[in-house]
């Protein structure tokens, strides 16, 4: 019989953990599988020999999945041509000495990156191991899937951020340009999430995102006109704003671990245009790691989910099957979905854009039909604000 490892990579997210929750929960439902092992910190992990066995004993993980961050531990590392890279090579001595023959990787584009070059590598000198990926990423950037795990938490804390920050800048007659960053490096799912405010009267006066190209001018004259009308202004954008030819508005030099570009704080560079175009005050806010880490706003789709990928996994590899455990939407009002698995040379590196019908056409927010694709993550009955303009006008 043989044993399976199972490693996080990539950003952590309120849901990743969950995952684990779920790998681990079938592990121990079947006979099929002898141990199961953890890789701590990424595929270092599963480099170095850095392995962690798992109990096969479930109520020891309950809480892991309700919390946040990668509980063993991620990495950015990625394989590159095997021709230069010792990785595989490595990854394989520590699959034989553990007698590893499914590999469980919970990641990302680049993480899925990652898996199908192992499962190629594997298949190319005959090794049986089978590889499954699992998916998660709070941009939601994965193709083949409907949404991913991660993504439905982090809509949650944007909705509601956004809601409260509503509250507090209404709160001043006459008020600020108040500019909220939100992650997204080239897609902008996550920022057009905080349309979900406008549920409860509380949403963002303009949304900007990456697909659409972001004109200083138009920004300028959209900006004065709200504030002429409000007398403040909230704004929400994606971190990867582009101009029309594709080039990033803000960002320095420096390059990820990833080769990616690093971005810089759109938000204060957006600022500083108004307060010198406008004279007008200003706030820059960037939702940063929070968005990400808010596990006391973990969606409960999004847990569900995360947790019964993670189960999928394991009974898609002891049959043998290989590639990512995908989310397919059947139904919005009852919200329903179900799993199927998609290759993984269809998911690696591969960018899922946010479709332009979900953006209007003057480019500075988003329609009716995005607020009916996100609401079933919000928990609406949670989150609700009823009483934001019982008193002040909008």
């Amino acid at each position: 019989m043989k044993n399976a490892v199972y490693f996080q990579s990539g950003g952590p997210t309120a849901v990743i953990n969950s995952s684990f929750y779920g790998v681990i929960k079938a592990y121990c439902n079947t006979d099929k599988i002898d141990i199961l092992y953890g890789a701590r910190y990424g595929l270092e992990g599963l480099i170095k020999g850095d392995l962690v066995k798992i109990e096969k004993d479930i109520s020891k993980y309950d809480e892991i999945q309700y919390l946040n961050g990668a509980i063993l531990g991620t990495a950015r590392r990625c394989l590159k041509d095997i021709s230069i890279d010792d990785g595989y090579q490595k990854v394989l001595s520590t699959l034989k000495k553990y007698n590893i023959g499914y590999v469980f990787v919970n990641g990302g584009n680049d993480s899925m990156d990652t898996a199908d070059k192992l499962n190629n590598f594997f298949l190319s000198i005959g090794f049986d191991c089978v590889v499954i990926g699992i998916p998660k990423t709070i941009d939601n950037d994965l193709v083949m899937i409907d949404h991913c795990p991660g993504f439905g938490s982090a809509v949650k804390y944007v909705v509601r951020t956004t809601m409260e920050l509503f509250l507090d800048i209404n709160a001043f007659n006459p008020g600020r340009v108040t500019v909220v960053e939100i992650m997204g490096r080239d897609a902008g799912w996550l920022a057009a999430s905080s349309v979900g405010a406008k549920i409860f009267g509380l949403g963002p006066d303009l949304i900007y995102l990456p697909e659409t190209p972001f004109d200083i001018e138009r920004f300028i004259d959209d900006v004065r006109r709200v504030y002429n009308e409000k007398n403040r202004v909230l704004i929400c954008v994606s971190e990867a704003l582009k101009d029309k030819d594709g080039k990033y508005i803000s960002m320095d030099e420096k390059l990820d671990s990833f080769g990616h570009v690093q971005l810089g704080s759109v938000s204060k560079y957006l600022v500083s245009l108004v307060e010198e175009r406008l004279k007008l005050k200003t706030r820059n806010i960037e939702f940063s790691l929070v968005q990400r880490c808010a596990s006391h706003l973990q969606s409960k789709i999004d847990r569900e989910e995360a947790i019964g990928v993670g189960e999928k996994a394991v009974e898609y590899a002891i049959n043998n099957k290989r590639g990512m455990v995908s989310i397919v939407r059947d139904s919005d009002k009852p919200y329903k979905s179900h799993f199927e698995l998609v290759s993984l040379s269809s998911v690696a590196n591969a960018i899922k854009h946010l479709p332009l019908e979900y953006i209007n056409k003057d480019g500075n927010y988003v329609n009716d039909a995005y607020l009916t694709y996100i609401r079933p993550f919000i928990d609406e009955e949670e989150i609700n604000i009823n009483s934001g303009l019982l008193f002040l006008k909008k």
